[in-house]
């Protein structure tokens, strides 16, 4: 019997699976791959637009969701621990990117894309069937861990951080395999310093190859100071350049670029971040793939763009040689391997919505002018998505089946909210000497992820003492009001942040120089905490906070103690209610079980995995709270 492959695309946004489609073809094959913050209303602005034609084709072979809605918070780990389990918070755990374990120092890392998850996710549970599984990023899937497919491949470590120095070039000494110069050898050295292991010492070498009779160095050579007959590239001036290399037996490397005039008084080097990846699978796995694509490549480097350390368009090719690893790594693992189940993920989306996602006149630096070329850097990122979805469509055969799905949505912000410093200026929150948080001695803290934050309180506290706290910090959040703006254009505006539960004392002010009009009436009140409820109501989870806080629609949230409202630096978020339109996902699926050209309902991200066991003949877990989408299905399938 040939084999048939389904595939299942995430962006972001969820897209799920229908349920009758091969219930006994037990040799289905499923492919999810994740695109991280695909928002479904631009995604059909875009569509419209005819930017994503391999997006439109996916939707016009098969079935598209009006929308699909993801758990809450909407946050990037609880959404695709969701996505691999169909299960809600409260069981897997993941509730949100960031937490607090109660027995554990104050900590406030990203720990959920390193934890394992409470329930068993999809390509744990398939492989125990006798299933072959493989997940390439999937958010999760950490092998380190012990959270891996049986060919799996995850985010790394960060040896290095990137640079841009400025080059002193000198006279060369006796250098072997240099080509011939017609000026005299000239030599930089550049220092790299790495974590956790002996600082790297690189040479490069500049070369006249032109013979004119004047100095054009044209060519340049980068070495390991150490061993300088090894390890050589060779590349020409603001020509892209790969390093590879071995940092305690990991796989390792950097792109560069050398920046100079000919003859080298301004030159300069870029460097991008040193970083690899976790590999799982036999023990020849990683050395393949290293040998096949290259070592794993930064995702992207937008504090170099902003510093203008590199162009906008060295940027995206940055992005884009990322997108093509993943991608190529992702489909050789689907040809070679044939894995039943294969996840897989892309940032991109994601990433530059964080960043670039200018939309609102609220927002810091606000323009017409600005805000249409930020929104064609979001833009671009859509079409990156697109271009991954055309290759993964172009290997479909005629009985695979191909999913597209994204983790929740994004909106734009213009305001940070800092929830530790309302509970430090009523007393419930203590500092140290280093003006830190003091856990032990605080009542109650917040920890912050996006637009979202969970409120712990003392464990020490006796049970009538939390819930006396709980609606004491209930009462100040709600009641906590953003005096508006006064709506007259070219004036600029006054926020006054103001708490009642503080005798309406005038906490903050700051003055926005943007200058724009806005439709408040002057004197009323914005509630910048829309949702405040018992965490636990959410998710009974140990991980989560007695209090769980989502910020109102323009509004983030912090962990710092600052002025309890600021304009924000990042541009778009999500973790905020997942009914907003702005947070809605995605969910796209073709082939020849699906339905052509419909529309269906929506969808839920907790679809996803019923959908998955389906299809490969598998029986859900007991916990799964999601269902097969039998809308999706054509009737005789």
């Amino acid at each position: 019997m040939r084999k048939k492959y389904i595939i299942v695309i995430c962006l972001s946004m969820v897209f799920s699976l229908a349920p009758g489609a091969f219930a006994k073809e037990h040799d289905n094959k499923v492919i999810l791959l994740s695109v991280d913050g695909m928002r479904n209303d631009l995604t059909l602005q875009y569509m419209q637009e005819g930017i994503l034609p391999h997006i439109q084709s996916l939707a016009d072979s098969g079935i598209a969701a009006v929308h699909s809605s993801t758990v809450s918070p909407s946050l990037t780990a609880p959404s695709h621990a969701a996505m691999a389990t169909g299960a809600l918070p409260s069981e897997t755990g993941m509730v949100s990117n960031k937490w607090q374990d109660p027995e554990e120092p104050l900590a406030r890392k990203e720990n959920a894309f390193k934890e394992n998850l409470d329930k068993i996710p999809l390509w744990t549970e398939a492989r125990k069937s006798g299933k072959v599984t493989a997940t390439v990023l999937f958010p999760g899937a950490n092998p380190s861990a012990d959270e891996k497919g049986d060919y799996s491949v995850y985010y790394g470590k960060t040896w290095s951080g990137h640079s841009y120095e400025k080059l002193s070039f000198e006279p060369a000494g006796q250098l072997d395999s240099v080509p011939k110069s017609f000026s005299p050898v000239m030599e930089a050295k550049i220092p790299v310093q790495l974590k956790d292991a002996p600082n790297l010492h690189l040479s490069l070498v500049a070369v006249d190859t032109i013979d004119d009779s004047e100095k054009k160095y044209d060519t340049f050579i980068l070495r390991s100071a150490e061993e300088l007959d090894k390890d050589t590239v060779h590349t020409t001036n603001q020509e892209w350049g790969a390093f590879p290399l071995k940092i305690k037996d990991e796989n390792t490397g950097f792109w560069y670029k050398v920046k100079a005039n000919e003859n080298l008084e301004e030159s300069y080097f870029y460097r991008t971040e040193i970083k690899s990846a976790v590999f799982g699978g036999p023990e020849e796995f990683e050395e393949e793939i290293i040998h096949q694509f290259g070592f794993f490549p930064v995702q992207e480097d937008v504090e170099a763009f902003e510093e203008g350390w590199i162009t906008r368009k060295e940027y995206e090719e940055i992005g884009a040689r990322f997108a093509e690893w993943v991608s190529d790594v992702t489909l050789h693992i689907k040809d070679k391997y044939r894995p039943d189940l294969l996840m897989a993920y892309i940032p991109h989306i994601d990433h530059e919505s964080h960043h670039f996602l200018l939309e609102d006149p609220r927002q810091p630096g606000y323009s017409k002018e600005k805000s249409a070329e930020y929104m064609n850097y979001v833009k671009w990122s859509y079409r990156v998505a697109d271009s991954i979805v055309g290759r993964m469509a172009k290997s479909l055969g005629e009985n695979d089946h191909f999913l597209l799905a994204s983790d929740h949505g994004m909106e734009p912000v213009h305001s940070i909210l800092a929830p530790n410093q309302l509970l430090k200026d009523k007393g419930y929150l203590k500092i140290d000497s280093d003006g830190q948080i003091n856990k032990e001695h605080s009542d109650a803290y917040a920890v912050a992820s996006g637009s979202a934050a969970q409120v712990y309180l003392n464990k020490n506290l006796a049970d009538k003492e939390k819930e006396k706290l709980k609606k004491e910090l209930v009462s100040l959040f709600e009641k906590f009001s953003l005096v508006a703006p006064i709506s007259l254009k070219g004036v600029g505006y006054d926020f006054k942040a103001i708490s009642d539960s503080v005798s309406g004392k005038s906490l903050q002010s700051f003055k926005d120089k943007t200058n724009h009009f806005f439709t408040y009436l002057p004197g009323s009140r914005i509630y910048p905490y829309e949702i405040v409820t018992a965490a636990k109501a959410v998710t009974s989870h140990p991980n989560a906070g007695e209090l769980l806080l989502m910020a109102a629609p323009g509004y983030m949230m912090g962990s710092k103690l600052s002025d309890p409202v600021q304009p924000t630096k990042e541009l778009g978020s999500h973790g905020g209610d997942p009914g907003r339109k702005e947070l809605q996902a995605v969910f796209m699926a073709t082939g020849p079980a699906i339905k052509t050209n419909a529309i269906i309902g929506p969808v839920s991200t907790l679809d996803i995995a019923p959908t998955v066991y389906h299809l490969l003949g598998l029986p859900a877990p007991s916990f799964i709270e999601g269902q097969v989408i039998k809308e999706a299905l054509q009737k005789d399938k």
